[in-house]
């Protein structure tokens, strides 16, 4: 441990003197204390120090000046057994050849407005890996991304009409008094899981061979793949046409703080050869003394004839409402709470996440329990915990 502590103090006061930068690490474990699944198992004093590419990195290096910086991001992965290895998550280098003009190459993260309280990757979010270019002048802000990780953003072979293009985007804000306002437009970033839902929905209900309770489960699992399509960024329900841009999605937004509330509403809209969904998303977040209060609705509402009828044949609302809510109270240096997600509260049967925890810093080490249901048909209960460290 002294060794590693010892190689990132030289790698810190090396990278200050010869970029003046600042080089920041932070690390992250997570376990459980207690757990009761739904299959009636209890667990002990569990361990995760594997986060997975997809969840928080257990590392972050950046360095910056005023003219360019760079970001690391590692996770510790298991691969099976004690095969556990570091796996770089992501990786953005950015620069400014002129003060108002950055380029990122790399990862990028962008975003009409973006709830607060899990941070989850919303509908409006316009991440990827790839190019990124952002001009910044007197409060307008201008990006261009293009997505082209492991492959070209754009190709065409000889003798075809169109070429094949991966997603991009262009976002355009505004700051002002009055608050900030922003728009964009992102084509080809959908992925069809629509059609896959239901494929796998009418194969399950033949092989049901008329047995009631099969056919119901080929229906819930129909609604639990069709709510999970429809809470996934960038999702198309609509089978995409072929050609150089298959999808628009589009989105127009705004954000203020009319104190002690800040809130923000966004408008986002899908669309093929028609429109398929629209989306309002609405966030409110404050505090009144020692009190926090956050608040994300966002109901998708299908709009596409094709899909409603399918929906209607199996009894499934064209309305997916997906409702999020954390209120805070801080006594002195710990802060409690209570958090309740639902991701569709129109479903017919009722599934959600309640947490009540407690949180606060020990010197630089900041801390995390909580008692958590999974309330859905089947009950689970646990207790997790972790545990960051920043240095």
């Amino acid at each position: 441990m002294k060794k590693i502590v010892g190689i990132l103090s030289a790698a810190a006061v090396l990278a200050t003197s010869v970029f003046a930068a600042d080089v920041s690490a932070a690390t992250k474990i997570s376990g459980s204390l207690f757990g009761y699944d739904a299959d009636k198992n209890v667990t002990l004093l569990n361990e995760r120090d594997d986060s997975h590419e997809y969840a928080q990195p257990n590392m972050t290096f950046s360095a910056s000046d005023e003219k360019a910086g760079a970001t690391i991001k590692l996770t510790t992965h298991n691969y099976g057994g004690d095969n556990r290895g570091v796996l770089l998550r992501e990786q953005t280098i950015w620069f400014k050849p002129l003060d108002a003009l950055k380029l990122t190459v790399g990862n990028f993260d962008v975003a009409l407005n973006k709830e607060q309280i899990d941070w989850t990757e919303s509908v409006t979010g316009l991440g990827g890996n790839g190019f990124l270019a952002t001009v910044d002048v007197n409060g307008i802000t201008l990006d261009a991304g293009f997505e082209a990780h492991e492959g070209n953003w754009l190709s065409k072979k000889d003798g075809e009409d169109d070429p094949a293009i991966k997603a991009f985007f262009l976002k355009a804000g505004y700051s002002a008094d009055f608050g900030s306002i922003g728009a964009y437009v992102k084509f080809n970033g959908a992925e069809n899981k629509f059609k896959a839902a239901e494929d796998k929905a009418d194969a399950a209900t033949k092989a049901a061979g008329g047995d009631a309770a099969k056919i119901a489960k080929a229906i819930a699992d129909y609604e639990a793949d069709v709510l999970a399509a429809m809470n996934a960024p960038h999702t198309t329900i609509f089978q995409p046409k072929d050609g150089a841009i298959s999808s628009t999605q589009f989105g127009v937004g705004y954000k203020n703080t009319f104190d002690p509330i800040t809130l923000f509403v966004n408008f986002v809209g899908f669309m093929d050869d028609k429109f398929e969904w629209i989306r309002p998303e609405l966030y409110v977040s404050g505090n009144v003394d020692a009190l926090g209060f956050q608040l994300f609705a966002a109901p998708l509402i299908i709009v596409d004839s094709d899909v409603k009828d399918g929906l209607d044949a199996k009894d499934i609302s064209p309305i997916f409402f997906e409702a999020l809510a954390k209120v805070t109270y801080k006594i002195d240096e710990v802060t409690t709470y209570a958090y309740f997600k639902d991701a569709n509260l129109l479903a017919k049967d009722f599934a959600a996440t309640i947490k009540l925890g407690a949180q606060g810093n020990l010197g630089a080490m900041g801390w995390n329990i909580w008692a958590q249901i999974d309330a859905a048909e089947k009950t689970g209960f646990s207790v997790p915990v972790e545990f960051t460290f920043s240095f």
